[in-house]
């Protein structure tokens, strides 16, 4: 922790002329309201506020999370292991802690006039395996200090943003496209270490380039699958370009080219690797703000296929925005895996539980959140006000492991003494199914430091 922290202080100096660009992500209040207001194929997006300080300010930020869960269905269990691969339904199953588990947060904001902004947060939950096996807690009743998770940050970052320019370095989840299940590149792990840059060429023309950084070890067992020298090195590279042609009608074109085992040179990078994605887009808007979105992508190496198809309408008022939307999905079966180890098309993190003992490595699929071999429609149902916001997701069909069904409500309100928050969540994948509903309350403090 305190080399990222020392990290992010000497990123801030060395672009001190730099000034304020805060993120909001799914997990404020704000975000679907300000995310209905418009056309927005980035996720998080920047948060732009007459709030934002215009001048250089400091603040310690901490938080506490009060809350209580019920379990309804709790047949699921996360086996522990020392450095063990998970599968599919491990990383389904592990929003519940993701969502739920949550303890204390601490850390620093740092803003820097208009453009600049930069936050090192530390954020506390319960390990993987603890929740699971033994239940929810908050910091005031938790027995043991083990049951405390050592994977954080998950949302650190520094930013800066001015014109048709903007810059990222840090930790943060990230998605390209209109589908809610981007298929090339989509917010499925909780965070990517990544550098950002976008560029606008023209209001029409822009480019968004990532660099994602990822674990790079393997298993004992994935080794010995290695035909050639085991290097640790991992890391996976996106292109985008985005060509607006009006304001009803939007095209993109991307790739995401991963490079193991050795240093990329610019053709990894730009063109193509020996394992990667290609992927388009199309956004119509035709009539009455209701949206066509398409999405192709392809596995350049496997040459197997995906693609979704959805449709939606916002309705806007001065107060409030709601929007109902479908969409459908086709993913073919090794989509992201291979036979050998280092052409699986995964974001691979590491999580570390005490109690009981556990050191995973979590594989994301770079793009559709239900991996290959699947067959989900998805509706999505989302009521937003300038404060406040409840969503309903209901995703159902078919993956590699059998059938699921998976209902998630979410109501979250920002209020002036702290941010309340209700969640009902239900998975069933296969024979695997847990039901919870938790009700929490964010006591939140961000204390200003003197210049």
């Amino acid at each position: 922790m305190k080399k990222i922290t020392l990290f992010l202080y000497l990123s801030a100096i060395f672009i001190s002329g730099f000034a304020s660009a805060r993120l909001l992500s799914k997990n404020d209040p704000e975000y679907y309201y300000q995310v209905l207001n418009g056309v927005n194929l980035k996720y998080p997006i920047y948060y732009e506020s007459e709030n934002i300080p215009k001048e250089y300010r400091n603040y310690i930020h901490t938080s506490i999370d009060l809350k209580y869960e019920n379990r309804i269905i709790g047949s699921y269990t996360l086996e522990g292991g020392w450095y063990r691969p998970s599968n599919l339904t491990d990383i389904l199953f592990r929003d519940f802690v993701l969502k739920n588990g949550n303890l204390f947060n601490f850390g620093f904001k740092t803003y820097y006039g208009n453009n600049f902004f930069a936050q090192f947060i530390a954020d506390f939950r319960l390990g993987d395996t603890t929740y699971f096996k033994y239940g929810n807690y908050n910091i005031f009743n938790i027995p043991r200090i083990d049951f405390v998770s050592l994977d954080f940050p998950t949302f650190s970052y520094l930013s800066y943003k001015k014109g048709s320019f903007d810059f990222l370095i840090g930790r943060i989840p990230l998605s390209y496209g209109p589908m809610k299940y981007n298929l090339v590149l989509s917010d499925n792990s909780p965070y990517y270490d990544t550098m950002n840059i976008s560029y606008s060429f023209s209001d029409n023309l822009s480019y968004d380039f990532a660099i994602l950084s990822m674990v790079p070890q393997l298993s004992k067992d994935e080794q010995e699958k290695m035909e050639e020298k085991y290097i640790a090195s991992r890391n996976a590279f996106y292109n985008g370009i985005n060509y607006k042609f009006n304001e009803n009608l939007f095209f993109g074109l991307s790739s995401l080219n991963q490079v193991a085992g050795k240093l990329p040179n610019p053709i990894n990078i730009f063109v193509k690797s020996d394992v990667g994605i290609y992927g388009g887009y199309l956004k119509l808007i035709p009539f009455y703000d209701i949206n066509f979105n398409g999405e192709y992508a392809i596995n350049y190496n496997t040459l197997k296929s995906s693609y979704g198809l959805g449709v939606s309408k916002t309705f806007r008022t001065k107060s409030s925005r709601f929007k109902v939307g479908y969409e459908r999905y086709w993913i073919e079966d090794n989509f992201f895996s291979n036979e050998k180890p280092y052409q699986n098309l995964y974001y691979r993190t590491i999580a570390l539980s005490n109690e009981p003992g556990a050191r995973i490595f979590f594989d994301y699929p770079f793009g559709f959140k239900y991996g290959e071999n699947s067959k989900i429609g998805s509706l999505e149902l989302i009521l937003a006000f300038e404060k406040a916001s409840i969503s309903y997701i209901w995703d159902n069909g078919t993956n590699s492991f059998g059938k699921l069904n998976n209902h998630n409500i979410s109501f979250l309100w920002n209020t002036k003494i702290g941010k309340i928050g209700i969640d009902w969540m239900h998975l069933k994948n296969a024979e695997n199914e847990f039901e919870t509903f938790n009700l929490k309350y964010l006591f939140e403090v961000n204390i200003r430091l003197p210049k």
